[in-house]
């Protein structure tokens, strides 16, 4: 990518500066999409605001409908695979990414896109969400969340993100372009060019894929603790939820059946 190339392209009236005050949400594109579905959530319930969108040139091709309430009427446009969105209130900035790095530009992805987008945002504290396969892990419940904070990454990160040692912080274990993403991501804002007083926790969601959705509330409910956001009684589930795990009814005519 060339450096005249625009990272982040802006709705009309949005200034890049105001999100600085702010905590970025990251997700990474792991097992059952758990950090998409959190942030889903997210986003749906607390009232973010979409601001702008970030450069899909090393993701996937992707493009949908926006996604709306079930009761509110379809927008018109569409999503792209990787949107930012904003709470000015909760201080809070979601990076919303809905398609996996194309093999071998994961760590082309976070220098490009990703780092740049942080660096000209001035953001200083991060929260990432991240998912793994329960079935890997020995001892260790599906459903289980593990939180580590800016401490834990500083003491053990830089050594154990390697993947070296048989007590290491494994991100994503068994799944080499998603560790490699979190691991590129979280080395880079430990050594990189970034100011000293900056902060980065870590979610990590253990789960079976499958039916999800449980997961993601969870996961959910597990970022808002983090922030130190007020609970939240329900959650509100966007359309593009409807039908993923059959939870529609069954057409039965024969043109709905090839085609709804």
């Amino acid at each position: 990518m060339s450096e005249d190339t625009k990272v982040f392209s802006s709705l009309p009236g949005v200034i890049l500066s105001d999100l600085a005050d702010s905590t970025l949400i990251i997700p990474s594109i792991s097992i059952g999409n758990i950090p998409q579905l959190a942030n889903d959530l997210l986003i749906h319930t607390l009232n973010f605001n979409k601001i702008g969108s970030l450069t899909d040139t090393y993701l996937y091709p992707f493009a949908s409908p926006i996604d709306t309430l079930n009761d509110v009427g379809q927008k018109k446009g569409i999503s792209t695979a990787v949107e930012v969105y904003h709470n000015k209130d909760l201080k809070l900035t979601i990076i919303q990414q809905r398609s996996p790095i194309i093999p071998n530009f994961t760590k082309t992805y976070v220098n490009e896109v990703i780092l740049p987008f942080i660096k000209e945002a001035k953001v200083k504290r991060f929260l990432i969400l991240d998912s793994s396969d329960a079935g890997l892990v020995e001892n260790l419940s599906p459903g289980t969340i593990d939180f580590y904070s800016n401490e834990d990454l500083l003491n053990k990160s830089l050594e154990t993100l390697n993947i070296g040692q048989v007590d290491a912080i494994q991100f994503g274990k068994g799944n080499d372009n998603h560790s490699s993403y979190i691991r590129s991501l979280i080395t880079y804002l430990h050594t990189g060019d970034l100011s000293s007083d900056f902060e980065v926790n870590v979610l990590v969601s253990y789960v079976y894929e499958g039916d999800n959705f449980y997961d993601g509330e969870h996961l959910a409910n597990k970022t808002i603790e983090a922030l130190d956001v007020s609970p939240v009684k329900n959650w509100i589930r966007p359309r593009s939820w409807l039908g993923v795990y059959g939870d529609r009814q069954v057409p039965n005519a024969l043109e709905e059946g090839l085609f709804g």
